[in-house]
C-alpha cells in the first residue's frame, strides 16, 4: 500500500515539474513542445487519477480479506448443541446461546433470550427452541 503511496507522490511531483516547464512555454516557440508537454501533463494525469483508483480498489480487498478472515475464524470457533449454536473460547469451553436459524440462513450470530431452563426465542426472527425436542416454532 505505501509503494502506491509513494508512485503517487512522485506522480504529482512530475505534475508539478511538468507545470513548471510550461510557464517556460513563451520562451520556446516551437509548437511540438508545447505538444508534448501537453500531452506529457494529460498522461500524468491520468496515471494520477488511475492509481488512486488502484489504491481504492486495494483498500477495499483489504477489508473484503479481513472481514473473510474473521467470519472463517468465528465459523471455525462455532459448535451446534442442539437446539442452539454456541462458540468455542481460548480454553475449548462453550460458551452463550446463539440462533441456528439466523446463523445457518443469513450468517448471524444473534443470542438467544431465555425464556425458561429449557427454551430460548431470538429477537431477530423469533424463532423459538427447546432442548427438550429440538423443535423450532415461529413466535407469534
Amino acid at each position: 500500500m505505501s509503494d502506491i503511496a509513494v508512485i503517487l507522490s512522485a506522480l504529482s511531483s512530475a505534475m508539478s515539474i511538468a507545470k513548471d516547464l510550461k510557464g517556460f512555454e513563451t520562451q520556446i516557440k516551437e509548437a511540438s513542445f508545447k505538444l508534448q508537454l501537453a500531452d506529457l501533463y494529460s498522461n500524468l494525469a491520468d496515471i494520477k487519477v488511475e492509481m488512486a483508483d488502484l489504491q481504492q480498489s486495494m483498500i477495499s480487498k483489504d477489508d473484503e480479506i479481513r472481514t473473510l478472515k474473521e467470519t472463517l475464524e468465528i465459523k471455525g470457533k462455532m459448535v451446534y448443541t442442539d437446539p442452539y449454536y454456541q462458540m468455542e473460547n481460548s480454553e475449548g469451553k462453550l460458551e452463550g446461546q446463539y440462533c441456528k436459524v439466523c446463523y445457518d440462513d443469513i450468517g448471524k450470530l444473534m443470542s438467544l433470550e431465555s425464556l425458561s431452563p429449557v427454551s430460548w426465542k431470538c429477537g431477530k426472527c423469533n424463532t423459538i427452541c427447546t432442548r427438550d425436542d429440538g423443535n423450532r416454532k415461529p413466535f407469534y
